[in-house]
């Protein structure tokens, strides 16, 4: 049986570990195609590592998302979220490369060879496009990109939730909850990776900065904590549940989602919050989500 192991981290594209199990196997054989696949895999060594290629991966990124039409703020933080950057990224569903294209996606993007940058992000900000028009709008792109067009079709006519992974990944890219841009066509606000900075020069900051990618509303010195999980995705779904019951002027507050540490034990969860600039005024917050049916507590931001 071959089976495909996960290389680590800053190794160059296609470089997958292969090794032979000789389960249902003689020995003579298994070492006969150990010898043969190896012959296959050029030497790590050789190959540029994904640091080495940051400088191209961010040109292809603002290169190919302006082509297409899409922010390459939006772009960027989307391949981030996929893989890291990492060219040679395998997921446990199958996805490959630095896009993440499952093989039978791949096909019918014409993508030959997902590990290959020079392809991969090319047919990536293509099919986003195409997914933008589809769903109209870049949130509902990224939705569908993640968990399928047809799961995104359906949540849409039918409403319900989705995948906790998704609406995990949405709010990573947006800062806001899937289910706000679920009837939104038109422009999505896109805040870009580092204000300060032009593209490039943020693009290559992103693997040493984290931050570069959540994006979340201003910090305030108060928060009203309205949901807590020890999953990120499902903290954000029960936060949406609340949400629809709120008036709009509490409905449309963007949240801050941090990890905290839980009351009920050392495990840290993740915290949905609303910000406040006072005591007073989280308490007002709080007390009006009560008399909507909603649930929360005021709490002093750390």
């Amino acid at each position: 049986m071959l089976q495909f192991l996960k290389s680590g981290r800053g190794t160059a594209p296609g470089l997958q570990a292969i090794y032979v199990d000789g389960y249902g196997m003689s020995p003579w054989r298994s070492a006969l195609l150990a010898g043969i696949f190896l012959m296959l895999v050029p030497s790590a060594h050789a190959a540029k590592t994904a640091r080495d290629m940051l400088p191209r991966i961010c040109q292809l990124l603002e290169e190919h998302a302006d082509a297409n039409g899409i922010s390459p703020h939006f772009f960027a933080r989307l391949i981030w979220k996929e893989s890291l950057f990492r060219p040679d990224a395998v997921s446990h569903k199958g996805a490959q490369g630095i896009a993440q294209f499952i093989p039978s996606t791949a096909r019918l993007r014409g993508l030959k060879n997902a590990f290959d940058i020079e392809q991969a992000i090319p047919a990536s900000a293509s099919y986003l496009a195409d997914l933008k028009r589809q769903f109209g709008n870049s949130a509902l792109a990224a939705a569908a990109y993640n968990s399928g067009e047809n799961r995104v079709a359906r949540w849409i006519l039918r409403g319900g939730n989705l995948p906790a992974e998704t609406e995990d990944y949405v709010y990573s890219i947006f800062g806001k909850p899937a289910e706000s841009f679920r009837k939104l066509e038109g422009s999505v606000d896109i805040p870009p990776l580092k204000p300060d900075l032009p593209f490039q020069k943020a693009c290559m900051l992103m693997p040493v900065s984290s931050g570069a990618l959540h994006v979340q509303a201003p910090r305030k010195p108060w928060g009203v904590q309205v949901a807590g999980h020890f999953n990120r995705g499902v903290a954000l779904r029960l936060w949406e549940q609340t949400r629809r019951k709120l008036p709009a002027n509490l409905r449309n507050i963007s949240p801050n989602v941090d990890r905290v540490k839980s009351t009920r034990g050392s495990k840290r969860i993740y915290a949905v919050r609303l910000g406040a600039d006072s005591r007073a005024e989280a308490e007002r917050m709080c007390t009006r989500m009560r008399q909507s049916g909603g649930a929360c507590i005021v709490v002093r931001n750390r």
